[in-house]
């Protein structure tokens, strides 16, 4: 074994940081990256940040621009209609798994109780933690390891594009009533039914999502997070 030093660790936390900065939207699409300010903010050299920069590059969430400046990277509507054309298949073959499973349902009750208590309080950041919570609770129940791992991989781009969305208070309830509507179907052991209802909400988001993108980033201003 090598010795540890102490700048990979520092780079993964500042890459944690800077993350959590751009999901939550404290660094819009389009931004420049100050690498100088970045590193003053979390305390670090230089160093640890452009390791950060990196991986988040990798990650698809920073680009790098003109003269190698970085730019926290654009919402890619097509990127996004892919992955949620790839979440149409994987959330009905989840459903119809769970509802061909003996799990225990209230965890997804009390999600979906909470879900709509976040909608009435109008808080988006929570409205988000909970929408993935719901997901990921609803691919632990289909009992496959290889989705719950590789949708992991995908949740950055959503939750950004979640994060504009959220935004429209239809949608904010729309989302909740066909996420109760797929936990009614799994708990009846309606496989089929509970599938297509799945396939359905992710096909209304996909829809939702990259026909308002653009005019949906303009207002998100006015978003309380």
């Amino acid at each position: 074994m090598k010795i540890i030093t102490p700048e990979p660790i520092a780079s993964v936390r500042a890459a944690a940081e800077i993350r959590t900065a751009i999901l939550d939207g404290s660094l819009p699409p389009g931004a420049r990256v100050r690498q100088e300010e970045l590193a003053a903010k979390l305390g670090v050299s230089r160093a640890p940040v452009r390791q950060a920069l990196a991986i988040l590059e990798q990650e698809g969430l920073v680009h790098n621009g003109v003269r190698r400046r970085a730019v926290i990277a654009p919402i890619d509507p097509a990127l996004i209609a892919e992955i949620y054309e790839f979440r149409e298949v994987i959330e009905a073959y989840a459903a119809e798994r769970a509802a061909e499973t003996n799990f225990d349902p209230k965890p997804l009750h009390e999600i979906i109780v909470l879900g709509r208590r976040a909608v009435q309080a109008g808080v988006v950041r929570e409205m988000i933690e909970l929408d993935l919570r719901f997901h990921n609770q609803l691919y632990r129940c289909s009992g496959n390891r290889v989705v719950m791992e590789v949708m992991r991989g995908q949740w950055s781009h959503i939750r950004r594009a979640m994060l504009i969305t959220l935004t429209v208070q239809e949608y904010r309830t729309r989302a909740w009533d066909e996420h109760e509507a797929i936990l009614d179907a799994i708990v009846a052991r309606r496989p089929s039914r509970a599938s297509n209802l799945a396939a359905a909400h992710a096909r209304n988001a996909r829809a939702f999502i990259t026909g308002n993108l653009d005019k949906l980033a303009k207002r998100k201003q006015d978003v309380r997070l």
